[in-house]
């Protein structure tokens, strides 16, 4: 299997499990810059999150853990 097709079931997975198919692309681009592990562990975060702490979407709790682990990266390659 190369590279962009387990990129691409990655992102599938995800889209599916967020309920989140029109973002399928963006999921693509996740599964193509992060590691998977760090991709299902967060997946699995937003799942456990019951439904009524979804603000908006289980989609963008998920793209705001990613950020901030992004983020996190970012400033620990800073130093």
């Amino acid at each position: 299997m190369t590279h962009e097709t387990d990129s691409q079931l990655i992102a599938e997975e995800l889209a599916l499990a967020l309920g989140d198919r029109e973002n399928q692309s963006l999921y693509e681009y996740y599964a193509r810059t992060y590691p998977e592990t760090v991709l299902r562990k967060l997946l699995a975060s937003v799942l456990k999150v019951p439904n009524e702490r979804i603000k908006k979407s289980r989609g963008a709790l998920f793209t705001y853990l990613l950020k901030q682990y992004a983020n996190s990266r970012h400033n620990l390659d800073r130093n």
